[in-house]
């Protein structure tokens, strides 16, 4: 089966189809149209409009020699439904979570998920944003391909140094970072460095309010780098892991992590033995789990399997082999 991929959300329509490629299977990758910020503001509308003009004359020619159509995103459907070409769906996260929900945004959402031949979601919380959609729908892990992610090396300092991966918006739980923020200066003062990228609504807040250094935006090398560089990592405030967590584990960088409770139930093998301190916690908890699984790690307790778990449950690999069971069930009408 010909497969091609529409959007490269996190990276993961990329590896999905390298790994594909080296295993012999026929997958290829279409990446959206981007507005290129150094436009000027009078030709913006224009170019704009003219690329994406282009980019619909790529998807059609593309999509001619494809058997299945991949689009990751389901507002991405908006410019890919016109080609009335069969297509799987990979929600990854917003689109679902959020955009569902947003009047502009809710029939075209539920419309890409239930005209879907086969909908996969990448983290598990998303599951109660679907499975009314799509009863079938299966959590198709997000890919970290360890062979791309530094070891940790750490770096000495006076004082112990705590990263948050992810961008300080409500999207990763941005009261909770800061009520987060908050105790660990409560507790610890500045004898502790904390540091985060310059990046969401509230970054401006947490350096200026809460003294966390803010690193500028970088390159997928730098910011691997970036997170092996520090005494412990601390996910985002949300109860469920992304990229940046899995990565930061994979680091070898000791995570903490509140993990929601009921998406973390063991049910499939990326949400049981999780690497990280704090563990399992309720809604009202995350804090107090978060909080205390820093205490843990600045006490000196250290996850060491970290990496190994990431490649044993997210690796390219198994997301190709998880995907093509789940094509040759199309292929053969058993979805």
């Amino acid at each position: 089966m010909k497969v091609l991929h529409v959007n490269d959300v996190a990276r993961i329509g990329s590896a999905l189809v390298r790994q594909a490629r080296s295993s012999g299977l026929d997958w290829s990758l279409y990446d959206t149209a981007r507005v290129d910020p150094r436009w000027s503001p009078r030709s913006r509308a224009l170019r704009r409009a003219l690329r994406g003009a282009a980019w619909e004359a790529g998807l059609a020619r593309r999509a001619l020699f494809a058997d299945l159509l991949d689009v990751h995103g389901a507002t991405v459907t908006a410019h890919t439904r016109w080609l009335r070409r069969p297509y799987v769906l990979h929600l990854h996260g917003t689109d679902i979570r959020v955009r569902r929900y947003e009047p502009a945004y809710t029939a075209l959402v539920e419309r890409a998920v239930r005209e879907a031949r086969d909908v996969y979601y990448t983290t598990p919380d998303l599951a109660k944003h679907v499975l009314d959609l799509a009863p079938e729908a299966t959590l198709q892990p997000v890919i970290v391909d360890v062979r791309e992610i530094p070891v940790a090396t750490g770096r000495g300092g006076q004082r112990p140094r705590i990263l948050f991966p992810s961008r300080w918006d409500a999207a990763k739980g941005g009261a909770n970072q800061l009520e987060l923020l908050a105790a660990l200066r409560d507790e610890y003062g500045y004898e502790i460095e904390l540091e985060g990228l310059d990046w969401g609504e509230n970054a401006a807040v947490v350096a200026r309010d809460f003294g966390v250094v803010l690193r500028p935006r970088m390159s997928h090398r730098d910011y691997g780098r970036w997170l092996g560089s520090g005494t412990l990592a601390v996910g985002q405030m949300t109860g469920y892991m992304g990229i940046s967590e899995l990565e930061a584990i994979a680091t070898g960088t000791t995570t903490v992590m509140a993990l929601d409770s009921r998406s973390y139930d063991g049910t499939h093998p990326t949400t049981r033995d999780v690497p990280v301190l704090g563990g399992l916690a309720d809604d009202e908890q995350l804090v107090e789990v978060a909080l205390n699984g820093v205490r843990q790690g600045l006490g000196g307790k250290r996850v060491s399997d970290g990496r190994a778990w990431v490649a044993a449950n997210h690796s390219p690999a198994l997301a190709v082999e998880r995907l093509q069971e789940r094509f040759m069930k199309l292929n053969l009408g058993q979805i």
